[in-house]
């Protein structure tokens, strides 16, 4: 059931009422003063994309405008825990007359992710989640104020969530122990309260005695990967490989593919390949030619519009795998494989990034995938598992009941789901225990609340795309995507002053956390 709209809650150190009711307008008024210098920040970040771990100027930007631009708003402590570009903002507002210690002060924490990927910048819309992190913080800071209510407030700027895992890193180095509640709101094409998968990722390295046969070895072992879907043990539970080669990153399945054939005429394998590109892959086109490269070789160049490694979609290395494997299947004798522009290399490197529902089920499919290409690699390397994030219901239900009403734009299109689009490192924070027969969530560590929220502009023309493909970066830098972000965080600063104020709601929030 949704809670109500209208808050009269206790403060913790009298018996006086509060009356939450103009909360709403006031951060609207706020917003106004808070949020243009914030979003100032977020753009200038989408025009400067960074990678993980190499988010010096993100850091530098947030640490220097709460430091010489508007300083003792926050503490702020740059280079937080260890971690060069991770960085931490604390504030506490203690009333007169407030009898207890600062550590009898409700608080509540937001995260803040701000890396980009290669190649493509902000097509996860990280830009947005600094944003959202940052704004929300703001605006119930400056609340706290306004209603003189007692209350405590903790940004942890997080790096890394796309590759290694910064907030894990985070984590283990206690960034999070002092704080139960941790909210942020994540960009992406649809409105959804939702889980977030599990993931791991395989690196696998093929060797062989010629270029050729290391190409082969390699394309044999993405077969059987390929093979693999609707078998995995699990619930949706997928492997979705990514050829090291070029410019490339761990999570992303690449928009180009070159792929060379020798030993058949350029008809033969177009041919091949006409037969194979159907409807079932979207978006994909190719280009043939001949190359003096090799003797008697065609090149491939495929492209399409990559996108998410968690999407399973007919990629251009779909292509590439589907040709190779009717090519070696046909009568065809001399046929050999190669790389254009890596033809010397004996050793070709595959990463699957292997998805699960629930994180149980992380290491038996884990297993599966290894197993099944460990007679073809030479050597399977694997990085730390990412927790699957479960859905705190209290808070989204607060979440979904603001969304809908007129505060926040009157958005009927926002529901509970129970697809988990993609992975996050926030699981591990949340680091939720579920029962391994009913998959009910049991217990967390910290209550972790992550909505995702669309910032797809609903008009002909556009830019609108799944996360991680390159048009999304188009979408994270509109204007729309914006205004979609303040209304986001206006709302989770609104939670953030009811979670403060209102032990009832504090209770139900945090009724699964392990004490």
């Amino acid at each position: 059931m949704a809670r109500p709209h209208l808050f009269l809650l206790a403060i913790i150190s009298s018996s006086v009422a509060v009356d939450l009711s103009t909360l709403p307008g006031l951060l609207k008024t706020i917003s106004a003063d808070v949020f243009p210098d914030l979003k100032a920040i977020a753009q200038d970040l989408h025009a400067h994309p960074e990678t993980s771990t190499q988010e010096f100027h993100a850091h530098d930007s947030v640490v220097d405008y709460y430091t010489k631009r508007n300083p003792g708003l926050w503490d702020v402590t740059p280079h937080a825990y260890g971690e060069p570009t991770a960085f931490a903002l604390d504030f506490a507002h203690k009333p007169d007359g407030f009898s207890g210690s600062e550590d009898d002060i409700p608080v509540v924490g937001f995260m803040a992710e701000y890396d980009a990927l290669l190649g493509i910048g902000h097509a996860c819309g990280h830009n947005h989640i600094i944003l959202n992190g940052l704004a929300a913080a703001a605006m119930a800071r400056q609340a706290l104020i306004d209603l003189d209510l007692p209350g405590r407030i903790r940004v942890i700027g997080t790096p890394d969530e796309e590759n290694t895992g910064g907030k894990g890193r985070l984590r283990d180095a206690g960034a999070f122990d002092s704080v139960d509640v941790w909210m942020m709101a994540h960009p992406t094409s649809v409105n959804a309260v939702q889980p977030m998968q599990g993931r791991v990722d395989a690196q696998a390295s093929f060797v062989g005695a010629t270029h050729a046969d290391a190409v082969k070895t390699a394309y044999e072992a993405l077969v059987l990967i390929t093979d693999l879907a609707g078998k995995l043990p699990g619930t949706a539970s997928t492997a979705t490989p990514v050829e090291d080669v070029g410019m490339f990153a761990i999570n992303v399945v690449a928009q180009r593919i070159t792929f060379g054939v020798a030993g058949l005429s350029l008809q033969d394998v177009n041919s091949t390949v006409q037969g194979l590109l159907d409807s079932t892959y979207v978006g994909v086109n190719y280009t043939i030619a001949e190359t003096d490269e090799v003797e008697n070789g065609v090149t491939l160049l495929i492209e399409g519009p990559g996108g998410h490694a968690s999407e399973g979609n007919k990629s251009p290395l779909r292509l590439s795998i589907e040709t190779f494997r009717t090519l070696t299947s046909s009568d065809k004798d001399g046929v050999s494989f190669f790389l254009p522009g890596n033809t010397t290399v004996t050793e070709l490197d595959i990463t699957t990034s292997v998805r699960t529902r629930y994180t149980i089920d992380l290491d038996p499919t884990l297993e599966v995938v290894t197993s099944t290409i460990k007679p073809k690699a030479s050597q399977i390397t694997t990085d730390r598992p990412y927790p699957a994030l479960e859905v705190i219901r209290p808070l989204g239900e607060r979440f979904i009941n603001l969304m809908q009403d007129a505060d926040h734009g009157s958005q009927s299109n926002w529901n509970f789901s129970t697809t988990a689009p993609a992975a996050t490192d926030a699981g591990f924070v949340q680091d939720a225990q579920i029962d391994p027969d009913t998959k009910e969530l049991l217990s967390v560590g910290k209550v972790v609340f992550h909505p995702n929220f669309g910032v797809c502009e609903d008009r002909p023309g556009a830019p609108c795309g799944f996360n991680h493909e390159p048009i999304f970066a188009q979408t994270s830098g509109t204007e729309y995507s914006y205004g979609r972000t303040e209304i986001v965080a206006r709302a989770l600063a609104q939670i953030a002053v009811e979670l403060l104020q209102d032990k009832g709601f504090m209770r139900e929030a945090t009724q699964l956390l392990r004490r």
